[in-house]
Parts: structure tokens; sequence; C-alpha cells
């Protein structure tokens, strides 16, 4: 009789699995946020561009394939070519002064790290136009790079060094480092500093030792870092249109002024899906390198 009761009891709860649970309660709120977040402008872009499109900047619900068509313009191509080229160029760049800086500021005795990262924090809050408008006047004719330059004799007489193509990119690498370095800190924060050491032992040199065996190591977080930056900067808009020339404007502006200045909303959501669609190929691909380059480790 005791046994049978015991048996009819109910049976406790697993800890772990109502941890699991609770967890489960507590994500599912802001998950399904982000999710409807992020779908409901996509599937209204994607709406938008199989529109049709009316004179005078209307357009009406349909189902029409013109405005993918018109993304094969050479004007276009070139446009989009550019700016992933610009963002590539920028992410190599900010990745390989951000990673050092990050290494060396993790390095640092504790106090300093702190110092570090509290005024690379405070840099975060200034926003993308008071830089761009910043590298107006320190590049302009009268700025102080300028009459730099010219005290080493490195120019010849006074000129504005925008808009240029250096400037739009020296601009946006300095947009982005802050986030890199405060993105790979935690890495390499983490590495054991016996592994130089024993790289040391064996002679190596501490660039050679930090080229072949501390990059290596956090490989998969400047992968990260990368494609962070591609993705940022490769619908930039403001930085291209007041620091660069037309042929420097990337394809944010090209859908800017698709949508603006001609009042085809339909083709500058073509184009925005495209340059979607673009960019998780390119997540896609990483990742996918990514896991050949572990399988063969």
């Amino acid at each position: 009789m005791t046994d049978v009761a015991a048996d009819t009891r109910p049976a406790e709860a697993d800890p772990a699995r109502t941890e699991r649970m609770v967890l489960t309660g507590l994500l599912a709120l802001p998950a399904l946020f982000l999710t409807v977040l992020s779908l409901v402008p996509l599937l209204l872009l994607l709406q938008l561009s199989v529109a049709h499109h009316d004179e005078g900047g209307l357009w009406r619900p349909s189902l029409e394939l013109t405005q993918y068509a018109k993304l094969l313009n050479p004007q276009f191509l070139k446009v989009a070519a550019f700016s992933i080229s610009l963002a590539i160029g920028t992410a190599i760049v900010s990745v390989a002064i951000a990673f050092p800086a990050a290494y060396f500021i993790s390095r640092m005795k504790r106090r300093a790290q702190v110092a570090w990262l509290v005024f690379l924090l405070s840099t975060l809050s200034l926003s993308e136009v008071l830089i761009v408008f910043s590298f107006q006047v320190l590049l302009s004719g009268a700025g102080a790079m300028v009459k730099t330059l010219m005290a080493l004799g490195l120019m010849s007489s006074a000129h504005s060094l925008y808009p240029s193509f250096g400037a739009v990119q020296a601009c946006l690498i300095y947009v982005v480092l802050p986030y890199i370095i405060l993105f790979l800190y935690p890495a390499v924060s983490q590495l054991d500093d016996d592994i130089p050491a024993a790289a040391s032992t064996m002679g190596a040199s501490p660039v050679w030792t930090f080229l072949t065996v501390t990059t290596p190591i956090v490989r998969g977080p400047l992968l990260s870092a990368g494609l962070l930056v591609v993705i940022w900067t490769v619908g930039t808009y403001l930085t291209p249109l007041v620091l660069g020339r037309p042929q420097n404007w990337t394809i944010g502006v090209q859908i800017s002024n698709a949508a603006m200045t001609t009042g085809d909303l339909p083709l500058a959501a073509a184009q925005a899906v495209a340059l979607v669609c673009a960019m998780v190929g390119l997540l896609g691909l990483t990742r996918w390198l990514s896991g050949q380059k572990d399988a063969q480790a």
C-alpha cells in the first residue's frame, strides 16, 4: 500500500528543466519583439519593391519585377561595387589598427585598462554627424591638418583635402575604430600570457609571435569584426555625401537619390532589398569559409 501511494505522488520537477523554462519565458517576449521589428520592415520593403511606380513619386500595389531589372544598370552596379570595395577596405584597415590596440590595452595594468576603456566608451557619445563635420573643418584649406602638412613641407600650397576618397575612408575608419577595439577586447584579454613566452623561448621575435601565434588564435573574432565593419559601412550615407565626390558616393546615397530626388520609391526599395540580400550572402559565405577552416584545423 505504501509503494502504491509512493508511485502516485507527482514527480519532483527537474531544477535544470525549470530553469530553462523560466529563461525561455523571460526571453520569449524580447525575441518576439526583435523578430517583429526585423521582419515587418523587411516585408514592407519587399511589398514596395514589387509595386508599380506612377508619375509624381506615387506608387500602387502590384507584382512587378521591373524595378529589379533596373538593378542591372551599369551605373548602379558600379556604385554597388564601389560601396563593397570601400567597406572591405575600411574593414581591413580598421581591424588591422584595432587588433594591436586592443591587445596592448589588455596587457596594461588594470587601472590603465579602465582608463582606456572609459575613454573609448566616451567617444561613442559623438554622433556621426558631429564627426563628419569635424572632419570637414579639420581637412579644410584653413584646417589644422593642412597647416601641419605645410609646416612639414609635405604640401606646397594650402588647399582643402576634401572632397576625396581618402577623406571618406579616413572618417569611416575613425567612426568604427572605437567599436572594433571594444569588440575585440574581451577576446584578446582572455589570451594566455604563456603562449607568447613559449614562442619567445623558441627564438620567435615579439612581432613574429604576434603575427603567427596570437593572430590565428583570435581568427574568429577578427573575422566577425571585419564582417561587422562591412555590414555597417557598405550602406553609409552621410560620410560619402559630405566628404566625397559623386564618384565616391555609396549605395546608400544612391538609394536616397532614387527615393528623394527622382521619387521612385519602388526602385529605392528594390535597391535596399538587393543590399540586404548581398549582406546576407556575405554573412553566409563568411560562416561557410570559417567552417571550412575549422574543419581543416
